[in-house]
């Protein structure tokens, strides 16, 4: 099995550290790899750190249309200073999602919470800069439209903005500290595929999302806003444990990767 790993100059630090650790057990992991800054589409699979970055974007989609397959590494949906999530031939694996057993959620020991507030405010989860850039999204028009359609469904609830930087919006107030402070008593939480709907549903809030991981458990509708039950988000989330991995874990994740692939 060959793969090439695009580990390119401007990789993020924690991009580099996953990719390192994926270089270095390859061959353990009966891999052959061709790593280097620039795209050569010398192999049928291709992994890469961001899938979303403009200077890759354009490599990523070039060897899908040719029929390879891609690997793709972000930050994770928790224990995001070390876990990095990762996808297969898409920006998000919802579609990849099986029942798992539980052993690697049992080990993180996350407990999941009821953070729920049926008339608490509503979050607005804002873009990211890559997916910004690749939706041509300027102007803050999802945000936009997310907020519209709230405020259209729940006229008397307050609602809040929660972006990954801080950035002034004038529409509605910024919700500052951490997740767990701003999700605690919320009604609902609104995003296109951000991680916070996964810290959404450890905590218990319903989420309404287009894209990303947890749209495999949540819809699409405002109004009838989906609300799983415990053991609906628990066997979610055991499954989401396999699409996560830290660099200490990278022959294992070879492992789970080449099950998936072969």
């Amino acid at each position: 099995m060959d793969c090439e790993v695009l580990l390119c100059p401007q990789t993020a630090g924690r991009g580099r550290a996953i990719l390192g650790a994926m270089i270095a057990c390859a061959a353990t992991a009966g891999v052959k790899l061709i790593v280097g800054e620039q795209y050569t589409a010398s192999s049928k699979w291709l992994m890469t750190y961001g899938l979303g970055h403009a200077g890759r974007r354009s490599w990523v989609d070039s060897h899908l249309r040719s029929g390879g397959r891609v690997i793709g590494w972000d930050l994770g949906y928790w224990d995001r200073d070390f876990a990095m999530r990762l996808t297969i031939d898409k920006d998000h694996p919802q579609d990849l999602l099986t029942d798992m057993d539980s052993s690697r959620f049992e080990k993180e020991g996350i407990e999941l919470r009821n953070d729920f507030c049926g008339d608490g405010h509503i979050i607005i989860a804002a873009l990211g800069r890559k997916t910004r850039l690749l939706l041509n999204d300027k102007n803050h028009r999802w945000e936009n439209q997310a907020i519209a359609l709230a405020q259209q469904a729940y006229p008397d609830r307050k609602i809040v903005y929660r972006s990954k930087r801080p950035e002034k919006f004038q529409l509605i107030p910024q919700a500052d500290g951490t997740i767990e402070s701003v999700l605690k008593g919320a009604s609902l939480v609104i995003c296109r595929h951000s991680n916070i709907a996964v810290d959404a549903c450890i905590a218990g809030i319903p989420v309404v999302c287009s894209d990303g991981i947890a749209s495999a458990l949540y819809g699409n509708d405002v109004v009838n806003v989906i609300q799983p039950d415990y053991d609906a988000r628990l066997r979610f989330l055991q499954n989401v444990a396999w699409w996560q991995w830290r660099p200490t874990e990278a022959l294992l994740a070879w492992k789970h990767i080449i099950k998936i692939l072969n």
